[in-house]
């Protein structure tokens, strides 16, 4: 195993004490400040640290299909479990029924980030390297630093409402990023592709199997 996927594995392991910091938190009174910090603090980590396991997977030429696998699953799957529990633990009070507008993104963004993996997998089965999207990141900033804000929502009214606005404006560019990713890339559903199965555009450089693990987050 390299040492970039280990990293990842890291990453993904981290998940479970930000969850259960969090839980506690919500559910004891008497440490509710203190793990929700923490718990906020590992998430930060978790997030800020994205970058580091491909990077190291490129310089040290380490790529690998579990990487390619677990890298992006590691930012998914904390970003619908925390919000999960935020819409479970918290009630929302900038307008009417938010609490549910954020579920229903929360699924919508679920959807989005299924449909864009299946869509990546079609394209690896055609030797296709899809090139990264600059929305797809901007995005995952956006709802890493929205959840972030919303884990500590019950701190200052404030904070939640900073953090509800930054998480609408991060599923807006979800669903946006999506869109245009699967608008940009429609050749990978055609029955035939050229160049000797990339386009132009996608045209792979030394690093190419490196970044299509950070292609679209």
């Amino acid at each position: 195993m390299t040492l970039a996927t280990k990293i990842t594995l890291a990453r993904i392991f981290l998940i479970i004490p930000t969850v259960v910091l969090y839980i506690v938190g919500m559910l004891e009174e008497t440490v509710y400040l203190p793990l929700l910090i923490v718990s906020c603090v590992l998430f930060a980590i978790l997030c800020s640290t994205d970058f580091v396991d491909g990077h190291i997977a490129r310089k040290t030429n380490t790529v690998s299909a579990l990487g390619k696998f677990l890298d992006p699953l590691a930012d998914k799957i904390v970003i619908v479990v925390m919000l999960f529990l935020i819409v479970y633990f918290r009630d929302f009070d900038l307008f009417h029924y938010d609490g549910l507008v954020i579920a229903l993104l929360g699924g919508l963004i679920l959807t989005r980030e299924l449909t864009v993996s299946v869509f990546r997998a079609v394209a690896a089965s055609k030797g296709l390297v899809l090139a990264a999207d600059i929305y797809g990141k901007v995005k995952t900033v956006l709802l890493d630093v929205g959840v972030a804000f919303l884990i500590l929502a019950g701190v200052n009214e404030v904070i939640m409402w900073i953090g509800e606005i930054v998480f609408y404006l991060g599923a807006v560019l979800t669903v946006f990023s999506g869109v245009r990713y699967l608008v940009k890339n429609k050749h990978v559903l055609a029955d035939t592709v050229k160049d000797g199965g990339k386009s132009a555009e996608e045209s792979v450089s030394g690093d190419g199997a490196a970044s299509s693990a950070e292609a679209e987050k």
